[in-house]
């Protein structure tokens, strides 16, 4: 059996500590309760991932009723996860000999109390670099990955021909190498479209739904008889209409143990057509113009049960496809901010564009020069290397699917 498993073992052990008070705002302790609706849940993409790691006992949420889906994580936090890991992976160690100088001569001052072993072990294994260690700086995913991957003490990959992603050109040698060190054990994979996105940063209903994947890689259950079923409720609808194109969205469907993914149903020029997908969105292309079509949303569980109730949507493509020459627009109060730089990082955090048809993505400049694409969904980023007093020049413009740029949202910003 892979090695993997063993470490989704440990990963599924360790997320508990997502919803223990180091990780909680004062008097939001942890809920418990397993199948309990959080208030902030409904309609959210995580949804699925993050009931099913409630209903495993692995996330809990908080005592307002809420899980903070989108609350992201923070270095220090972080810090506490992969210590947690290695504790778990090494159970016969002796913690304090893991510790040769317990880090009394690095300057942890701005560490919670919380995680300062945490983090003096990191400093003192190497996978973290205090000077690049920001205690309430929020991690993005290739940060996590970097530190994840030294921790275990992985190789980092040399040969960089055997690039899986797309967009990591700019990536200096060594987090390229334990990037694609993690890629190759099998703990990380990309987005549908080949990329990674290394400045995304991270939340709580995203690390729910890496766990999601990770045990559904290996999960059967051959017991399961119980097909996924849907609420009254539960609908379908189109987002985007085209001429040659429909972008559809879904409420989640429940199962007893976990829904898995989904399939998308139609017919074309009279053939059944089904596209099947993980998440609750689908892209349905290569439609006729100025028809009608049927949409049907299906849902399937981990023992390969598929429900027979779901809701469908009746659309009409466009009549033709008008060549799109509208730019994404900012609303009128929109701002980008960016957070108190801290040793040479910063925090750009801008809000939703919209567009007629749809944005694709955000690119983010400093100083005039393209350093980002993120993706649509993304709203902020982490901006590293800066030197100290120094001023910069931060945009932010919006871009849809025909290449169409929004105007800037722009920043002078001055480091500390």
């Amino acid at each position: 059996m892979k090695r993997v498993i063993s470490y989704i073992v440990t990963i599924v052990m360790v997320m508990t500590l997502f919803t223990g008070a180091a990780f909680a705002n004062p008097g939001n302790g942890k809920g418990n309760e397993k199948n309990k609706e959080f208030k902030d849940m409904k309609g959210h993409w995580g949804k699925q991932s993050v009931e099913k790691m409630q209903s495993l006992g692995i996330l809990g949420g908080y005592t307002d009723g809420t899980f903070q889906p989108d609350r992201q994580l923070t270095m220090v936090e972080l810090a506490v996860i992969i210590d947690r890991i290695l504790e778990l992976r090494d159970t016969d160690d002796d913690d304090e000999d893991v510790i040769e100088n317990d880090g009394e001569d690095e300057d942890t001052s701005d560490v919670p109390a919380w995680a300062k072993k945490a983090v003096k072990k990191g400093i003192d294994q190497k996978y973290f670099n205090l000077k690049r260690f920001h205690s309430h700086v929020q991690v993005d995913r290739l940060t996590a990955c970097v530190a994840i991957a030294k921790a275990l003490e992985l190789d980092p990959v040399t040969d960089f021909e055997r690039n899986p992603f797309k967009d990591l050109g700019m990536l200096n040698d060594e987090d390229f190498g334990y990037l694609l060190a993690l890629y190759e054990e099998g703990y990380i994979k990309g987005y549908p479209n080949g990329t990674f996105n290394p400045y995304s940063l991270l939340s709580r209903a995203q690390m729910a739904a890496i766990i999601e994947n990770l045990i559904d890689q290996d999960e059967e259950d051959s017991d399961d008889e119980t097909a996924p079923i849907w609420d009254n409720d539960d609908a379908v609808t189109a987002t985007a209409i085209r001429a040659t194109s429909v972008e559809l969205k879904w409420s989640a469907a429940s199962d007893d143990v976990a829904v898995v993914g989904y399939q998308v149903s139609y017919e074309l020029n009279g053939v059944d057509k089904v596209k099947y997908v993980s998440g609750r969105t689908a892209a349905i292309k290569g439609l006729e113009a100025d028809e009608e079509y049927t949409f049907t949303v299906e849902a399937k569980d981990a023992a390969g049960n598929w429900s027979n109730d779901g809701p469908s949507v009746t659309v009409t493509t466009l009549e033709e496809e008008v060549a799109d020459t509208t730019v994404p627009t900012w609303p009128s109060d929109a701002l980008l901010t960016v957070s108190p730089s801290v040793s040479g990082v910063v925090t750009l955090i801008w809000p939703d564009a919209t567009d007629n048809v749809g944005v694709d993505s955000y690119q983010v400049y400093q100083d005039g020069a393209l350093i980002h694409t993120m993706e649509k969904e993304a709203n902020s980023v982490n901006v590293s290397g800066l030197s100290a007093d120094t001023e910069y020049i931060f945009k932010v413009r919006a871009m849809d699917e025909a290449g169409n740029l929004s105007v800037s949202l722009s920043k002078t910003y001055l480091t500390d």
